[in-house]
């Protein structure tokens, strides 16, 4: 499972939402840009302990919520994967830093 993630804001100024990066090596690696309403779904599933299926925007794509592990289906690409409590953590301190987003 990959814990070596970041989750920061999104490049252009005043857009919403959040970008997470997996840190492979330091020519490798991945980011995936979660739209406000996207970032807003899976906090709320994560913050009553359910399990969810998110579908992104692009229609192929998705994030598999779960109470171990978060599965980020990613079309065209290998999924990826974080500790729950570990994106939990993350993404209560993104908000709490950008409240805006």
């Amino acid at each position: 499972m990959s814990e070596n993630f970041k989750i920061e804001a999104p490049y252009l100024p005043g857009e919403k939402g959040c970008r997470i990066t997996w840190l492979y090596t330091d020519d490798d690696e991945k980011t995936l840009y979660l739209r406000h309403e996207d970032l807003m779904e899976i906090i709320d599933i994560l913050e009553h302990g359910s399990t969810a299926k998110v579908e992104m925007e692009d229609g192929a794509s998705s994030i598999l919520v779960n109470t171990d592990s978060t599965d980020f289906f990613l079309a065209g690409q290998k999924p990826q994967k974080i500790e729950t409590l570990a994106l939990k953590i993350a993404l209560k301190e993104f908000i709490k830093n950008n409240p805006d987003a």
